[in-house]
């Protein structure tokens, strides 16, 4: 959604994804991806954006990610078919994923 003068509606955060593990945070699709929030980089962990269900045939989108603490913009992704989140690595951190 946008409001006058294409000033995007603000981003919502997903809930904290904290374990190793696929994570749907928008099935509905039309999600768009803004950034990251980062409060623990766990050890050796990554994330990775699909569009779509990973265990379903979803396509990555992009690399996976090696978050660092703190807050990170992305570029303004599009996930038509569902954004879901999937997580790998020796020990698992917390991140939230902002998006509209």
């Amino acid at each position: 959604m946008q409001y006058p003068l294409n000033i995007q509606a603000p981003s919502r955060l997903s809930a904290a994804i904290t374990t190793n593990t696929n994570t749907a945070i928008n099935t509905g699709g039309g999600a768009q991806v803004t950034g990251y929030v980062c409060t623990d980089a766990g050890s050796s962990w990554t994330f990775q954006l699909f569009n779509g269900d990973p265990s379903n045939g979803g396509v990555a989108v992009g690399p996976a990610i090696t978050p660092s603490v703190g807050i990170t913009s992305l570029p303004n992704i599009g996930f038509p078919n569902g954004l879901y989140v999937q997580t790998a690595g020796t020990t698992a951190g917390s991140i939230q994923i902002a998006y509209h």
